[in-house]
């Protein structure tokens, strides 16, 4: 499964970029080395390493030591990574995957990630599909109780988890929870979900995070996996499909064992040490 998006396929990589970045993650695994040392690795030769690395240094990303006379990538890199949240890391990660999963199943996936007492988009292949469906914005609210995505996650996540996030809907009187009747029907609804293995979409609802179906509705379904890191839902992956068309069974015999593909490898992805070595 390539991790380029279709988008820029065909289109050929900056040589020298893709030579600097294969320095970088060499120094970044080795914790140094000499100019010997990466034309033996990368069989470059001496002068373009030499160039590359003078510009490297000089951009503040590599240092040259005085007693080893090595190359070490720099604390810059360190203190960009840590600059990057995890949740945009999962969706750095997620979006080759969910392009590959839209162009095998055609209907359109969700990233959706936690975000207190409600799930939030955090990337979608909507705009790849084959079908032209409603499209969200990025940030989008989706209720926990009444979503695909939002039951995927209750069901899946670690019991604590579940009894907090509970505590909140109730607590902030949240919609969906009034909706489906409250607790006893969400343990039921969850238990359901845990059982079949995938989530479904609420049938009475229209995808409004608050609003009813009588006043909103998209027209849509989905079903949803988590995922799972250990007992940690990273986040939820569905796939949307007109309403209409299918039911949920019929999606989900098709293509349930794609979407839990593309969810393990999502999660094996994030989960893989970094390494900037091409």
């Amino acid at each position: 499964m390539a991790r380029t998006s279709r988008t820029t396929r065909g289109i050929k990589p900056v040589r020298a970029l893709d030579r600097g970045l294969a320095i970088l993650g060499c120094l970044q695994e080795m914790r140094g080395a000499t100019l010997h040392d990466l034309h033996t690795i990368l069989d470059l030769p001496k002068p373009t390493i030499l160039r590359l690395l003078h510009t490297l240094e000089t951009r503040g990303f590599i240092w040259r030591g005085l007693g080893d006379q090595q190359y070490h990538a720099s604390y810059l890199l360190k203190l960009l990574s840590e600059r990057m949240a995890p949740p945009d890391r999962l969706v750095e990660v997620a979006g080759p995957v969910l392009d590959w999963l839209v162009g095998r199943i055609h209907w359109p996936s969700d990233l959706s990630i936690r975000n207190g007492s409600f799930m939030q988009l955090h990337e979608t292949s909507r705009l790849h599909s084959y079908f032209l469906l409603h499209r969200l914005q990025i940030g989008f609210r989706i209720n926990m109780a009444l979503s695909a995505p939002g039951r995927a996650y209750l069901a899946f996540c670690p019991e604590k988890e579940r009894r907090t996030i509970l505590r909140l809907l109730r607590s902030t009187r949240d919609v969906g929870y009034a909706v489906i009747g409250g607790q006893p029907s969400m343990i039921r609804i969850l238990e359901e979900t845990r059982r079949r293995g995938y989530s479904i979409r609420d049938p009475h609802w229209g995808g409004h995070f608050s609003e009813n179906k009588s006043r909103y509705d998209d027209g849509l379904m989905a079903i949803a996996v988590p995922i799972m890191l250990g007992d940690q839902v990273l986040g939820c992956l569905n796939i949307v499909w007109i309403r209409r068309l299918f039911k949920p069974l019929d999606i989900a015999k098709r293509h349930l064992s794609d979407l839990n593909q593309a969810a393990a490898l999502i999660a094996s992805r994030y989960a893989a040490p970094i390494s900037m070595h091409v």
